[in-house]
């Protein structure tokens, strides 16, 4: 008799269980479920171009070099003494002591003899006028001192004075580039040092 109950007990049990068992899984997913969560998409990160000056801009500037000689004391003065023999009779000349004439030296090579001359620049490249300068407006100068070797290169270039850090290394990128006819002494060229420029930057307009 027992057993035949609980033989029809067990049919009645399982669709009960069974409508617990969605009734919990369906608390359990609102639950867990996040309200006010919705999924957005990444977006392409815009690409930024910065330009100093735009690429369709003409700027009218001009760059004026003045070249600053050095100061050197003047020569001295060489007085050449003149002898005079006074005649004691008036109908007699006038005898002068000239100097002496050194004798001129011939090169055994036949070639003329090259005169002692200061540096002169034979090739000059005009610096950049700096893009940002140009692009507010600025104008400025920029004074560096160099020296010269034989060969006519610029070397140990520094700045002395300049308005921004953007002209300095324009003419420094200049003066470095610069050629000249160095320093003729003895009819040999020699080394010169502290030839000094200064350049200008303007902006015209």
């Amino acid at each position: 008799m027992t057993a035949m109950i609980q033989h029809l007990r067990t049919p009645m049990v399982l669709p009960i269980a069974g409508a617990v068992t969605i009734g919990l899984f369906l608390m359990m997913k609102d639950l867990i479920a996040v309200p006010g969560v919705e999924r957005v998409e990444q977006s392409e990160t815009p690409r930024f171009v910065i330009n100093d000056v735009p690429d369709d801009t003409e700027l009218d500037v001009r760059i004026d070099i003045t070249e600053i000689p050095p100061v050197e004391p003047p020569p001295p003065i060489e007085r050449l003494p003149v002898d005079r023999a006074v005649p004691t009779d008036p109908g007699e000349g006038v005898t002068y002591a000239l100097p002496p004439v050194a004798p001129t030296e011939i090169s055994d090579t036949g070639g003329l003899v090259t005169p002692d001359r200061s540096p002169m620049p034979i090739v000059r490249i005009e610096p950049v006028f700096p893009a940002r300068e140009a692009s507010r407006g600025n104008s400025g100068s920029c004074t560096v001192i160099f020296d010269i070797t034989p060969q006519g290169q610029t070397t140990n270039i520094r700045s002395l004075a300049c308005d921004s850090r953007a002209f300095e290394q324009a003419t420094l990128n200049a003066v470095s580039r610069w050629r000249y006819n160095p320093q003729i002494e003895n009819g040999e060229p020699i080394y010169f040092r502290g030839a000094t420029t200064r350049l200008d930057y303007r902006l015209d307009g």
